[in-house]
């Protein structure tokens, strides 16, 4: 007798083929307030919205495989801001572009497409600084180039600066100062009525210089301003790496000793009476539990 059909090995279907779009856009004035879950959303049904294959992860809940390189904080616009997106099956970049551009709502300004390849590293791991344009708009004679300059200086010559954050609902400080890589006056545009400040921070994982808190250590905070990033830097690009050559690294635990570790996920679970304790935490969680965790 032959063999049988469960006998035979099962072939499985070919995996369809995937791709990732990295795309660079400009997030403008009008949008400038909306937070980044709600920019997340934003992005995520504009592409839906044009009719493209977005790639979903698997789970309980599935989420889009979309990747910010660094998400802005609330009330700051971005030049030249990073996403990456995944498709199946791929779509032509050209039309993929034209059909984004359509979708596209007022404030946000695609600039170019390219693909990456689709196991590349998350641009977010890579970045190591950025660049800001701090904009005070202010008449030249209500805060002047000479005051500006005088609380830059003293910022400048200080060794510590220190701010507080929270982190797992709970309060830590952090020393800003040694964040901060370059700060200048870069001038005043009377037809804007403007003031223009250049920043450069790091940003690395657990180290990033947020601008608005340098902002609020300045006392810029009492003028009307608006916070404009230029530039994202990342490890992966040899200009950049140059470029930060010049700067000191700065790690997490120089700036912050005491943040708070990360808690760990998941609910304990008692021992029964009698049980014995497992030998391997490996072993294979059986979905009830699993489903519990995920709902924790």
């Amino acid at each position: 007798m032959g063999p049988t059909a469960l006998s035979q090995p099962s072939t499985l279907p070919e995996e369809r083929p995937r791709q990732r779009v990295r795309f660079t856009y400009e997030k403008g004035e009008a949008i400038k307030f909306i937070s980044h879950q709600d920019e997340s959303r934003l992005w995520e049904r504009t592409l839906r919205r044009a009719d493209l294959p977005l790639l979903y992860k698997r789970g309980f809940n599935p989420q889009p495989h979309i990747q910010f390189a660094a998400p802005l904080g609330l009330g700051m616009t971005g030049v030249r801001e990073l996403l990456d997106a995944s498709f199946s099956p791929p779509v032509p970049l050209d039309e993929l572009s034209v059909r984004v551009r359509e979708k596209l709502p007022p404030g946000v300004r695609l600039l170019n497409a390219t693909e990456v390849p689709f196991k590349a590293v998350s641009p977010q791991s890579l970045t190591i600084g950025a660049d800001y344009t701090v904009l005070i708009f202010a008449d030249a004679g209500e805060v002047s180039e000479r005051e500006l300059e005088a609380k830059m200086g003293a910022f400048l010559e200080k060794r510590e600066v220190w701010r507080e954050r929270e982190r797992h609902g709970q309060r830590y400080r952090y020393n800003l100062r040694p964040l901060v890589l370059e700060l200048r006056y870069a001038g005043f545009d009377p037809a804007a009525g403007e003031h223009r400040i250049f920043l450069r921070v790091q940003m690395r994982p657990g180290a990033t210089g947020r601008p608005d808190e340098l902002v609020d250590a300045l006392g810029f905070d009492d003028y009307a301003r608006t916070l404009r990033r230029e530039r994202i830097y990342f490890s992966d690009c040899e200009e950049d790496l140059a470029l930060f050559a010049a700067y000191p690294v700065i790690s997490q635990d120089e700036i912050s000793p005491e943040r708070p570790k990360p808690r760990r996920k998941g609910r304990k679970r008692r021992r029964r009476a009698g049980a014995q304790p497992k030998a391997d935490k490996q072993t294979n969680q059986a979905f009830a539990e699993k489903a519990a965790d995920e709902f924790d």
